[in-house]
């Protein structure tokens, strides 16, 4: 399957192999804001929240809470980009290991995020997001 990660139209979240993964960085243009989150750091929530906040540089006011998250997910301010944006999050499959549950909220937020930014005033901006796995099974 063939996609654009880099365009504003849905879906905003994507399972991909790490292969994939690879491909899409080298080919994605420079007017987009690339950020790598590490799954193996993010098994529970607290941890989840300390990863976002030190790779995509919330503000200090960030709550570190769900509620936080869709905030800053949803207004990129101190770090504006006139390509979009794109998440990477690697070894997905331990995000959140310890807080199963959790895992819709964090896919609904992503989802939500990607949503928003299309709809930005006058044109879309991309928001996208990439869950790697480790395995080289199909891409969704």
């Amino acid at each position: 399957m063939k996609c654009d990660w880099w365009t504003d139209l849905p879906p905003w979240v994507h399972g991909v192999s790490k292969s994939k993964a690879i491909e899409v960085i080298e080919r994605s243009p420079s007017s987009i804001v690339i950020f790598r989150l590490q799954g193996s750091g993010m098994r529970d929530t607290h941890d989840l929240f300390l990863e976002f906040k030190r790779k995509m540089s919330f503000p200090g006011y960030f709550g570190h809470n769900w509620p936080a998250l869709e905030d800053c997910l949803f207004d990129m301010t101190w770090l504006p980009s006139p390509g979009g944006y794109l998440l990477l999050i690697d070894d997905w499959s331990l995000v959140l290991s310890e807080s199963k549950d959790e895992i819709p909220v964090l896919l609904r937020i992503l989802e939500d995020a990607g949503s928003s930014w299309s709809q930005y005033p006058e044109a879309g901006v991309p928001f996208n997001t990439l869950l790697v796995r480790e395995d080289e099974e199909g891409d969704v």
